[in-house]
């Protein structure tokens, strides 16, 4: 504690190699190079605040009849409750490991992340086993939840917080900072219209809730990436819906920005703590992330856990060696992404700490063995169903799956990366292009990196706890940037990028120069408020939020990111069709919202409608294998088909497979229900549910339904 004390209260001027008047012009010039060229790019129109601001659009929220409020506060209890009970989970474990905490927000931090980890395998185990239920889930959370009151009870926190005046610029910061954290929870607090999401995120999850364990999805290879996500989102749906589920999502920013704080406070001071989780969290791209279901938002906060781990670490105190490892191999059992993450923290680990090298290796051996071992299971999991325990990766290394379409499978690869052959050029442009915008998704970046990060290294040599984060961020950064462009995946390095900057903000040298970086920090982080801002209110969600607009209503359009609603179709199936009905989804890949058992494939996985025909010699053998899958119903999505069919090539159709489907059509299915979707006066989209006739019907003569696929998809697509 002594040295940890000293670390924080150590106050000396640091200076630079470089002289004053340098760093100044540098500051200057490249700040206004980088802030010109930014801004007359993403010029905020600040008319579009008032559009925002107008109060009396949210007005409806307070009409009491609609039990709107209520709602929403139910939900949010439920999410706090969840998140106690992990806190409860995690703090049961540590203190019986004899774990000593800085301060009560370290508690928190390590608590929260070790009792996630541990209902996330639990959810696992269960589901393996197959005994997912609403009950069990309820029985795992209120025993952590009854445990964690008795426990706090017996061994209090220590709530200790630093004594430390704030200045104005800091108290600017918190509130830029909470209006950030308001808007992302009424985000969370929306319908779900992340694509990702609906497909596998909240898809997947969905699909194992239907069947009550993890079952396999094999025309969805999303379904067999890491998914200690999936399982608490998986935790979420049977607490309450995918709001809970979306509020477990948005928690992990939210406790990002403690475990920012945590770090801040312990070994710099609290004004870098906020500064630091101000610049990570108002990114336009975390903000997004933190309203839906996605993956990268607890991958940062198990990045970062990890890496305060191995900070804190020292030959003393090994249990923090362990921890660091644990986190690692839960953030690499996220996505695959977070290798990237682990190589970080073992890189920090091995060019800050500089044991003797005898211990280097053996403390990273024994890191990477555990790392190994909390991410196996997934890799047992990939291989049960794919032979391949890293799959789609490495393909030509292990045995081919037969549902696969391994070329649409390099599609998605490529997809993912976002370039094509790698160029030493592009690479070292790639900074500039991605902060202005200049690759796709990377709209709306924050600029901060390119402006502050060549002026810091210019600000003198970094003490020896920011060398940590500096080696993170390179590494994460570095790994990343040689294997995709697309912005989001490298949220893990945002946190380390802000702590980096806010110690230079905050830090007792350069004070003039200080100054007017931090109400350059201010200005940027405020503009990227109102950036997330104003694409929350384009896409629409937060209309539902107060009432303006049912939920049905929104989900059954097309909006902002939201292709060719679909919901209209899956309500009536949810309410109409009997509970054991099997539907086959056509020209949608989205399954989350249904509550009967799905027959769906993703736009890089082979079609099953497209297999079962190609497979069959006439309609009458397809309507035999239909039946034979428990098939009882199908979905058609006519819009999202086309595009599909045009963007994904998801029809590989040969004129024998598609005779043979005619024919089905005409013969063995009836239209029960259809929506028609008009925006603007024309006509965008159609969805439809059909049920499968029985034998002695299908001899009846009948006038079949549309054929939407050869009449309109088809042609559509071929056009």
């Amino acid at each position: 504690m002594g040295n940890i004390k000293k670390i924080r209260e150590k106050k000396v001027e640091r200076k630079s190699f470089f002289p004053d008047w340098f760093i100044w012009s540098v500051a200057g010039i490249w700040g206004f190079i980088v802030l010109k060229n930014y801004y007359s790019i993403f010029k905020p129109n600040f008319n579009n605040l008032e559009i925002m601001l107008s109060l009396d659009q949210y007005l409806s929220i307070f009409n009491f009849g609609n039990f709107l409020i209520f709602k929403h506060l139910l939900s949010i209890f439920l999410a706090v409750f969840f998140f106690f009970s992990a806190f409860a989970a995690g703090r049961l474990v540590l203190l019986r490991a004899g774990l000593v905490f800085f301060n009560f927000l370290e508690e928190i931090a390590f608590s929260v992340a070790l009792g996630l980890g541990i209902i996330a395998y639990l959810i696992l185990l269960i589901g393996a086993i197959g005994f997912l239920s609403g009950y069990i889930i309820y029985i795992i959370v209120l025993a952590f939840f009854i445990i964690g009151i008795i426990d706090l009870k017996n061994h209090p926190s220590q709530s200790i917080f630093p004594k430390e005046k704030l200045s104005m610029p800091a108290i600017i910061a918190t509130v830029i900072l909470v209006v950030a954290m308001l808007i992302n929870l009424s985000g969370a607090l929306s319908p779900e219209i992340f694509y990702d999401s609906l497909v596998y995120h909240l898809g997947v999850p969905n699909f194992y809730k239907i069947h009550h364990k993890i079952a396999n999805m094999p025309f969805v290879f999303l379904s067999n990436l890491p998914a200690v996500a999936s399982m608490l989102f998986t935790t979420g749906l049977f607490i309450k819906d995918e709001i809970v589920a979306k509020l477990i999502n948005y928690g992990a920013g939210i406790f990002t920005c403690l475990v920012i704080l945590s770090i801040s406070i312990r070994y710099f001071n609290l004004k870098a703590g906020i500064y630091a989780s101000l610049i990570f969290y108002t990114i336009t791209h975390v903000m997004i992330g933190s309203w839906s279901c996605g993956s990268e938002a607890l991958l940062a906060f198990f990045g970062l856990i990890s890496l305060y781990g191995i900070i804190n670490f020292s030959d003393k105190k090994k249990i923090w060696l362990i921890l660091s490892a644990i986190f690692a191999g839960i953030a690499m059992g996220i996505k695959y992404t977070g290798l990237f993450v682990a190589i970080g923290v073992a890189a920090a680990y091995i060019f800050s700490y500089f044991p003797s090298l005898r211990k280097t290796v053996n403390n990273i051996i024994i890191w990477g063995l555990i790392s190994f071992a909390v991410v196996s299971p997934w890799l047992v999991k990939n291989y049960i169903y794919k032979k391949n325990p890293v799959y789609p990766y490495m393909s030509g290394l292990f045995p081919k799956d037969s549902t696969s379409d391994y070329e649409k499978l390099k599609g998605f690869i490529a997809e993912a990366r976002q370039f094509g052959t790698f160029s030493l050029l592009d690479w070292v442009k790639h900074p500039w292009n991605i902060t202005m915008g200049k690759i796709p998704n990377s709209e709306h970046f924050t600029p901060l990196f390119l402006m502050l990060f060549p002026l810091i290294f210019l600000l003198g040599h970094p003490p020896g706890i920011l060398k940590y984060f500096i080696v993170y961020f390179l590494v994460v950064w570095i790994t990343w940037s040689v294997s995709s462009t697309m912005i989001r995946f490298m949220m893990p390095a945002y946190p380390a990028a802000g702590i980096i900057i806010a110690y230079y903000l905050a830090g007792n040298f350069y004070k003039s120069l200080k100054k007017i970086l931090l109400l350059m920090v201010l200005f940027v982080c405020a503009v990227n408020v109102y950036w997330a801002g104003w694409i929350y209110y384009i896409q629409g969600g937060w209309q539902v939020v107060v009432g303006k607009q049912s939920k049905k209503d929104f989900l059954s359009t097309t909006h902002s990111s939201y292709p060719y609603g679909y919901y209209a179709a899956t309500e009536f199936i949810n309410k109409n069709l009997p509970k054991d009905a099997k539907v086959l989804f056509i020209g949608e890949g989205r399954s989350f919202y249904i509550d009967r058992m799905p027959i769906v494939s993703s736009a890089h996985d082979l079609t099953p409608i497209v297999e079962f025909a190609k497979s069959s010699k006439s309609a009458d053998e397809l309507y035999l294998k239909i039946k034979q899958e428990g098939i009882t119903h199908i979905f058609f999505n006519m819009g999202e088909a086309i595009r599909l069919g045009k963007s994904y090539k998801m029809f590989q159709w040969d004129e024998k497979s598609l005779d043979v489907y005619n024919e089905f059509w005409k013969k063995y299915v009836k239209e029960i229900f259809n929506k028609d979707e008009v925006i603007n006066g024309n006509f965008a989209n159609r969805v439809a549910v059909y049920e499968i006739l029985s034998e002695k019907e299908a001899a009846i003569p009948h006038v079949p339904p549309f054929n939407l696929m050869t009449e309109v998809v088809v042609k559509n697509i071929n056009r």
